[in-house]
């Protein structure tokens, strides 16, 4: 399947065309709009933003930049909410050659230090809202103050020229392990990535209006901005994550694509389920593309969402890492895709399930045609490596396959479905569990919104499952569910070594940094509030 162009690109072969900071420039002189800027808070009067705008502003702070001494190579962070001086600062340090780092706002100021002193942080552009937790040591420049306006004062300069294996963004990971591992993104990597996005991942129009809520230091939102202005469409941006207010920015701005983690969607379904007249009030038809990525989806969710959105809307279960962004698409003969299935892999690259433990080849059961082990992956779009740590490079790397840590099974059609991690998987006396799949089993009770379950410590069977949960809202009036019903439907519905040993109720489950689950917080928690008992 390849990506529908849009018609007649009114500028092409710019000089430094390969930079993906310019990854915008064919589309200037077109009158397009790149930004519906809801960033302000008022969402029926946004600012519109042109690609002509767009291009002048990135090209003057590329060359402010320059005057300030900031060469090629030289990081430049940003720490900041959501917003069009965001895109113009991501896309203009990188413009200028320079390497553009996004540092999560809800990292603690100990690790945003560590960070910035791993990176060697040139400078700083920072919004008013981080102020306070800027690191030490490393100028800043607030975006929209005066400062700032100097900065970007000056006349635009071009794209500067850069080699495809030359490093655009250092993005770091979360760090839910130990210390966050900076991942060096190449231009060429990052090109390859969008292009293998928009013919076979997540196939768009140029007309398309993308709605972008997440936070803009994470890769789910990246990604939907560089497709958006390789496309030439337009993003419709929110400051940061409301269900009211991104329901609504669907209905008044006619969004045709979405996408967002798990946990996001939970919370606008919730909100729908919640509020009947919110939900006849806001029209939805516009969507005609749905990506939910970035954790574990289950089967629950996705037919929630499909109730809600309707049978027209293509609802994909998106999957990718930091390191290797564009694995799956569709299938190469077109064949139908199964509902949480994260795809097909791609045909321009390469993947092998293996044993985790061994690195042998999984072996295909012959009952069922299904193989399953650690995902690898060899790509052009693979990371260049981690910032200062070859010997952690070297054991994620061997031969240019990257060991992803994400189990996954595929059948017999070459479907590919997410299992869990490597290293969330626990031995249960001597059953592998993971997670995802108890997960998976859990939310499919009517009486479960969502589950999150997390290991607890025996001396008898290693570990035991346990699991947190958010009640349906509305299932059975009068009647909410108990530890016993959630047990009994997991006894159920799943192996018996699988049933958690106990079950906590929240009224939400606590987000990372990430706005994914937090795990290593329900751990804990789990540890606070564990009673052993017989199981």
């Amino acid at each position: 399947m390849t990506r529908t162009q849009a018609p007649n690109p009114p500028s092409t072969g710019q000089p430094g065309a390969g930079n993906l900071g310019g990854i915008a420039v064919p589309w200037v002189g077109s009158d397009r709009i790149a930004f519906v800027d809801c960033t302000g808070g008022d969402l029926e009067d946004p600012t519109l933003v042109t690609y002509d705008e767009l291009d002048d502003r990135c090209g003057r702070l590329a060359a402010g930049l320059a005057a300030r001494g900031l060469g090629p190579g030289d990081r430049v962070a940003i720490l900041a909410d959501n917003s069009v001086d965001y895109a113009v600062a991501y896309l203009g340090i990188m413009r200028g050659g320079q390497v553009v780092v996004p540092l999560n706002t809800r990292q603690p100021a100990d690790t945003l230090s560590w960070v910035a002193a791993d990176a060697d942080l040139a400078l700083v552009l920072n919004d008013g809202a981080n102020a306070d937790r800027l690191p030490d040591g490393v100028p800043a420049v607030e975006l929209g103050s005066p400062d700032w306006d100097e900065l970007t004062g000056g006349q635009p300069v071009p794209v500067v020229p850069v080699a495809a294996d030359d490093v655009a963004v250092q993005m770091y990971t979360s760090g839910s392990t130990g210390r966050p591992k900076g991942v060096l993104l190449t231009h060429g990597g990052q090109r390859f990535s969008i292009d293998q996005y928009l013919s076979g991942v997540m196939p768009m129009d140029p007309d398309e209006r993308l709605l972008v809520s997440a936070p803009m230091y994470h890769k789910n939102a990246q990604m939907q901005l560089k497709m958006a202005m390789a496309l030439g469409g337009s993003v419709v941006l929110l400051r940061r994550f409301d269900a009211e207010a991104w329901l609504r920015a669907i209905d008044l701005h006619r969004v045709t694509a979405v996408t967002g983690v798990p946990t996001m969607f939970a919370l606008l379904l919730g909100l729908l389920d919640a509020r009947p007249d919110l939900a006849a009030s806001l029209d939805r038809s516009s969507v005609r593309r749905l990506s939910i990525g970035s954790a574990p989806m289950t089967q629950a969710l996705f037919d929630r969402a499909r109730a809600r959105f309707g049978d027209r809307v293509v609802i994909t279960n998106g999957y990718g890492t930091t390191e290797v962004v564009a694995v799956f698409g569709g299938h190469p003969e077109g064949a139908p895709r199964p509902d949480i299935s994260v795809g097909h892999p791609l045909t321009t690259i390469e993947t092998r399930l293996v044993d985790p433990a061994t690195g042998a080849d999984a072996v295909v059961d012959p009952a069922t045609g299904r193989r399953q082990g650690e995902l690898l992956v060899r790509s052009p779009g693979l990371m260049a490596g981690y910032h200062n740590l070859p010997d952690v490079t070297a054991s994620r790397v061997t031969d240019g396959w990257y060991h992803t840590g994400d189990v996954m099974e595929a059948d017999a059609d070459g479907w590919h479905y997410f299992v869990g991690r490597v290293d969330d998987m626990f031995v249960c006396a001597g059953e592998n569990v993971y997670p995802g799949d108890v997960e998976q089993m859990l939310e499919r009770s009517p009486s479960i919104h969502q589950a999150a379950v997390v290991p607890v410590a025996d001396e008898l069977k290693g570990a035991l499952p346990v699991a947190f949960v958010v009640a349906s809202a509305g299932t059975d009036p009068g009647r909410d569910p108990s530890e016993g019903d959630v047990r009994d439907w997991a006894l159920a519905n799943g192996p018996a070594y699988q049933h958690p040993r106990a079950v906590w109720f929240l009224d939400e489950l606590p987000l990372a940094g990430t706005a994914k689950v937090d795990r290593a917080a329900l751990t804990a928690e789990a540890e606070r509030r564990w009673e052993p008992r017989s199981s």
